[in-house]
């Protein structure tokens, strides 16, 4: 089965109407399905959130929206990759080896712990991470 760890960029494509929502769905229903493995760093919940909370304070959406969206995301309890403090040093190395986000160096770390390839909407952190690691481009799901 193809093990993915997934970011933000895709996991928000779940709950709002963007670019590539269309792909991020069949992600989604592969995943229900049983036909993939998504994993994820719990740092994904906070960015799911923080993206649902920008969503309301540009009147894209309302707060019940935003909550019942929030809920329906943990809801599909994708499982989080427990990382240890040697994982979030290697995570900052790569971040400033490769002038990225500590979140994209968490990513990264997350797909070198566990073998998975990272699946992105990102196109910053597509073209930074495939020299590290296996990534897909959501756009080539």
């Amino acid at each position: 089965m193809k093990v993915f760890v997934l970011d933000a960029s895709v996991a928000a494509r779940f709950l709002l109407v963007e670019d590539l929502s269309e792909k991020a769905e069949l992600v989604l229903e592969d995943f229900l399905a049983g036909n993939l493995e998504l994993l994820s760093p719990e740092l994904l919940i906070y960015e799911v959130g923080n993206t649902l909370w920008k969503s309301v304070e540009r009147g894209f959406i309302g707060l019940d929206e935003a909550s019942e969206k929030f809920s329906y995301f943990l809801e599909l309890k994708i499982p989080s990759i427990v990382l240890r403090v040697e994982d979030y040093k290697k995570a900052l190395e790569w971040s400033i080896k490769n002038n990225a986000t500590y979140y994209d160096g968490v990513y990264v770390q997350c797909c070198l712990k566990t073998g998975g390839a990272l699946l992105t909407a990102d196109d910053v952190l597509y073209k930074k991470s495939r020299e590290t690691i296996p990534t897909v481009h959501l756009r080539h799901y």
